[in-house]
């Protein structure tokens, strides 16, 4: 089912959802790609991200970004929404509008989906939350990310380019395709900050390519792996992985698999 939601500003975004077989009050709820097509939120959808099998246990809702439709790309309000605090608001206000009150929320973001689900997941509370599942996510900001991947005279050439967008922080000029209004909006550690707020028993997987050169993995491991130290966190790293785990997703779909099966078998029991 698709429900187009109006936002604020004249926006708009498709959430499409499915509803299980059976009388289910866990809903899995997917934050997509910064770059994600539009998602249907069908059972075949679901069934190649968590199996068959597990899938009958759970509604599945996808937030796609706004903008994104059908037939295509509205760019102009796509431009517009990507904001982290605008993203945030709107994945909440399409909760609110899909999910009944009382039922249960696993959540899983991929990319810039996964920057974004620990601080949904701090707004929506810990007795909505079961699980948060991060895939491919960084911790740091973006900006501070770039710099990471780069050392010498590129890095001199980096530094300068980052000034420019740090100083004209409502820019729609472009660089890397992301305006530098985008770029600023994510230059923070709003979703470490995030994951550190979090309750402590809440179940969260991260899981990281070793070969990512999208995020800075060396801080991102660091961070998840100071975090499960005194937290439910689990972190998993794939080490002939990149961003997009081109060949291994069969071992990230096994991964989530499991784990989402122990998060909901906890809160059976809960």
């Amino acid at each position: 089912m698709r429900h187009r939601l109006h936002l604020s500003q004249n926006r708009f975004l498709y959430a499409c959802h499915t509803r299980a077989r059976s009388n289910s009050r866990l809903w899995l709820v997917y934050l997509p790609e910064s770059g994600a097509s539009f998602h249907a939120g069908s059972r075949t959808e679901l069934r190649s991200l968590i199996g068959r099998e597990q899938a009958e246990r759970f509604h599945y809702l996808v937030i796609n970004k706004p903008g994104l439709t059908p037939a295509g790309k509205d760019s102009e309000v796509f431009e517009r929404s990507f904001r982290r605090r605008l993203r945030i608001e709107d994945a909440l206000y399409a909760i609110e509008a899909v999910i009944p009150r009382g039922d249960r929320i696993c959540l899983l973001g991929y990319s810039e989906g996964a920057y974004l689900a620990p601080e949904l997941a701090l707004r929506l509370g810990g007795r909505r939350v079961v699980s948060l599942a991060l895939i491919g996510g960084g911790t740091r900001g973006w900006l501070d990310e770039e710099l990471s991947q780069v050392e010498g005279r590129a890095k001199a050439a980096l530094c300068r380019q980052v000034e420019r967008i740090r100083r004209d922080s409502r820019s729609l000029e472009k660089w890397h395709g992301f305006s530098y209004a985008t770029w600023n909006s994510y230059d923070s550690n709003s979703t470490l900050r995030a994951l550190s707020r979090l309750p402590k028993d809440l179940p969260v997987l991260s899981l990281l390519g070793a070969r990512d050169r999208v995020i800075d993995f060396a801080a991102a491991e660091r961070d998840l792996r100071s975090l499960a130290s005194r937290r439910s966190v689990q972190v998993q790293v794939f080490p002939r992985c990149g961003h997009s785990f081109s060949g291994h997703w069969h071992h990230v779909r096994r991964a989530f698999g499991r784990f989402l099966a122990g998060a909901v078998d906890i809160e059976g029991r809960a």
